[in-house]
């Protein structure tokens, strides 16, 4: 399928799969369905993998540089999830209420995530919670430069100010 996700329906994903669009609808009753259960699916992968990770390191001394590498790779860069970040955030605007509660919800459930494990290496961070708040909006910011595809080298010089953080 080579159409983005602004511009394919569930008969392009019928076609697709080769299935019929009944058995599709049978699953997802509109595109908006289909879109959640992947972003659900994502975020409970990228939870798995990051609760993984915090816990291989449990007992090292994660440096605040290596935690930020990892955020912000898993956040932006990874499963190529930057277009149906920002296709997310679209829709949320254009006031589909169903897919902008859902994605606050999970927003706010990966913020909390992230606040675990701010909380184990940035132990010099008065507020974890503001912390992470921030440090999701840096990945929100991070994902809309990666979508407009600009070559900047900036997560390093971010990364370098995060870490300095008292």
């Amino acid at each position: 399928m080579n159409n983005d996700v602004n511009n394919f329906s569930l008969q392009d994903i019928a076609d697709e799969l080769e299935i019929s669009k009944g058995t599709l609808y049978y699953h997802y009753k509109s595109k908006d369905d289909l879109i959640l259960d992947v972003i659900e699916k994502h975020i409970t992968e990228l939870d798995k993998d990051y609760d993984d990770w915090l816990n291989r390191h449990k007992n090292d001394q994660i440096t605040k540089e290596r935690f930020l590498e990892v955020i912000f790779y898993k956040g932006v860069k990874l499963y190529n999830r930057s277009r149906m970040h920002i296709y997310i955030i679209n829709e949320c605007m254009r006031s589909n209420p169903n897919l902008k509660e859902t994605y606050n919800s999970l927003w706010h459930k990966w913020q909390l995530k992230l606040k675990d494990g701010v909380s184990q290496v940035f132990t010099d961070v008065e507020d974890k919670e503001a912390f992470s708040y921030m440090l999701m909006l840096i990945i929100d910011g991070l994902t809309v430069r990666e979508v407009l595809g600009t070559d900047e080298n900036i997560d390093s010089r971010v990364i370098n100010i995060l870490k300095a953080c008292k």
